[in-house]
């Protein structure tokens, strides 16, 4: 098992099901998953299985990072690291200004890509109506941004 063998590649509808269940066998959330679900998001690919993906919803100039999950089997390998810097390589490319995220239990891992806490309250009204924020991510989650 090498990260060799892994593809990165723009998600499709017809891989919303298995997005969904890497993230409901992670423990993540899926609500509001199929809203933005398709070329916003990025897929890890081995052979014909999705291992990973990570997707960034725009709302208006700013980009909500989410569903950043990787199989437990292939964590370890540098495939979340590859799928967060193509997400924001793929923000920046969109003119976007800057993405948020928000997370339980991710707060240590997204520093390294120039992410810093924020205050959920300074993000842009379009991200705060979306369901990752009113919905799907508890008022508690840690907010991160970072500046494009």
């Amino acid at each position: 098992m090498t990260s060799d063998d892994i593809t990165l590649r723009p998600a499709d509808a017809g891989d919303l099901p298995a997005v969904s269940a890497l993230l409901m066998d992670a423990g993540l959330p899926i609500d509001g998953l199929e809203d933005q679900f398709g070329p916003s998001y990025v897929v890890a690919v081995n052979g014909h299985d999705i291992i990973g993906a990570e997707g960034i919803e725009r709302h208006g100039a700013a980009g909500l990072l989410r569903s950043a999950v990787v199989s437990a089997r292939w964590q370890g390998h540098g495939i979340g690291d590859r799928l967060t810097r193509n997400r924001l390589a793929w923000a920046a490319d969109q003119k976007l200004h800057e993405v948020w995220l928000l997370t339980t239990t991710a707060d240590a891992y997204f520093p390294r890509f120039g992410f810093s806490r924020a205050d959920r309250t300074d993000a842009p009204a379009s991200l705060q109506e979306s369901r990752e924020f009113t919905v799907a991510c508890p008022a508690t989650a840690t907010a991160m941004r970072i500046l494009l």
